[in-house]
């Protein structure tokens, strides 16, 4: 297409060269490369026509110059009309969300009147592209993307349909629906691979195995979300993009595994993400409340609690308040924890958000001595996890939760059913992190070392009998043994690994058993 608009320049065709461009130039800032374009945009006679101006803004924005793209954006809109090019340039260049908002929804009335030159399919991506940053109304940008996919695909417009069709399947993964987005990733992935990358993919920067990454991670399929969001991971990212959300769920996923060893790398992964907002995503509070959990995550929870504070007086960030709540009830700061929560479901959050707040309410209300409400909000947090199998919450090596869910008679049939997939997933993240066993496990095994009953071990913990007598059976069954004196042998012949074990008995000695 840059081809056929320079032939008709060349041709003395000025009217017909900027009715191609005007025609296309949304579609070209979206499959080409950005530095053609705006060559392009040079070379027309008028050079410094608004519109010329406008489109080499975005061109600058995408290559990674916003300080080009402000000066471009600045002196075109001195003189531009408010006409289709204009409000679209616009959309993708305002500076903050609520510039943004406004635009998007002149955006909406300027697509409805869209003229035989006007690039319709492109459009309605670029809108729905807006709305999912702006988080406002997370439904619509999936209905805009949907749209856009559709009218690509009956233009054959190849490039266009991938974008949407990826964007769309981060959007529904935003909004808690992984399973379409999975099928929507999968029917890309069936695709012929691209000729060319153009430059709005490098933009975006990894957007197909972040949002991989992304939905494995919340599933608890933590080594699978590590292979994705390791694969984007690169130097040269501007850390306002997929890539930047893959640096953030690949540190937490280090946590989760406990990778200690690998702290340092998440240290140096953590200084490639924004510190400022940019296309309405909250990178700044994103970014310090993964700094904050990587602290505690060291042991250093002075730390954690400092480089936490800003975040939580931030709102707009439901995903990041979900965090931080759990991460305040770590560090047993419960009015925190809840006053994060409440950010968090300001509006309403993305399921596996919900999910997360739901178990980080229980684990409050068990510490605070309200047991039932504890496991009411369980219940309703299994409830809510069954359709996505959103099981990321519920593995968390707190001994609260730990116990919350030994102790968890469920109310259905459907949450019977996540807690049998939650103690499962515990059981493979717990091998991955120690061998076999979790944190309160190895802790209860120290135990069976010495005389102490079942009863005198829960009071010693000060936790109920049964919860001990259900931690007691996994041992057991991952142990393959039927009786104490069985464990502690298997342990001490190291059949299943290291598995250390220290905890203080009840006359504050340490029990130990390597």
């Amino acid at each position: 297409m840059i081809a056929a608009i320079r032939g008709a320049l060349a041709s003395g065709e000025r009217e017909r060269a900027t009715s191609m461009l005007r025609q296309n130039w949304l579609r070209l800032l979206l499959e080409s490369h950005t530095s053609e374009l705006e060559r392009l945009c040079v070379d027309f006679p008028d050079p410094h026509d608004p519109h010329l101006l406008l489109i080499r803004a975005c061109c600058r924005d995408l290559a990674g110059d916003p300080h080009g793209a402000a000066f471009l954006r600045g002196q075109g809109l001195r003189t531009a009309a408010d006409d289709f090019v204009a409000c679209f340039t616009n959309l993708l260049l305002a500076p903050d969300n609520s510039t943004k908002a406004a635009i998007a929804d002149r955006a909406k009335l300027a697509l409805s009147e869209c003229g035989p030159e006007d690039d319709y399919p492109s459009a309605l991506f670029l809108l729905g592209w807006t709305e999912i940053r702006l988080r406002r109304n997370i439904p619509e940008a999936i209905s805009l993307l949907r749209s856009a996919s559709e009218e690509a695909r009956l233009q054959s417009r190849d490039a266009t349909f991938r974008l949407a069709q990826s964007n769309l399947a981060f959007a529904l993964t935003h909004a808690g629906a992984f399973s379409e987005a999975e099928r929507i990733l999968d029917g890309l992935d069936a695709l012929p691979e691209a000729v060319e990358t153009a430059d709005w993919d490098r933009f975006e920067g990894g957007l197909r195995p972040s949002t991989r990454g992304t939905i494995a991670f919340w599933r608890g399929e933590y080594e699978a979300a590590a292979t994705q969001l390791r694969s984007i991971v690169s130097t040269e990212a501007p850390g306002t993009n997929f890539e930047a959300q893959a640096r953030l769920y690949l540190i937490l996923t280090l946590i989760a595994l406990q990778q200690k060893e690998r702290y340092r790398e998440a240290a140096e992964l953590l200084q490639g993400v924004s510190t400022a907002d940019k296309h309405g995503v909250p990178w700044g509070t994103l970014r310090r409340v993964v700094a904050a959990w990587l602290a505690y995550a060291e042991g250093q929870p002075a730390v954690a609690l400092r480089l936490a504070a800003p975040a939580v007086t931030r709102t707009g960030a439901p995903v990041a308040h979900a965090l931080l709540g759990e991460l305040y009830q770590r560090l047993d700061q419960a009015d925190l924890a809840r006053q994060a929560l409440r950010h968090a479901t300001a509006t309403p959050p993305p399921r596996y958000a919900l999910v997360s707040t739901l178990v980080t309410s229980a684990a409050l209300s068990s510490v605070a001595g309200r047991g039932q409400q504890a496991h009411e909000f369980l219940d309703r947090a299994l409830e809510a996890a069954a359709p996505e199998r959103i099981l990321s919450p519920f593995l968390s090596p707190d001994p609260t939760v730990s116990d919350l869910l030994s102790a968890h008679t469920p109310g259905g049939t459907v949450q019977e059913r996540v807690l049998r997939d939650v103690f499962a997933r515990r059981d493979a993240v717990s091998q991955v992190v120690t061998g076999v066993l979790t944190q309160r496990e190895r802790e209860i095994l120290g135990y069976l070392r010495t005389t102490m009953t079942a009863d005198e071990i829960a009071a010693q913990l000060s936790v109920a009998y049964p919860t001990v007598k259900t931690h007691i059976r996994a041992i057991y069954r991952k142990l393959g043994v039927t009786t104490r004196r069985a464990a502690v042998r298997a342990v001490d012949a190291g059949e299943m690994g290291d598995l250390r074990v220290q905890v203080s008995g009840p006359s504050g000695r340490e029990v130990v058993g390597s």
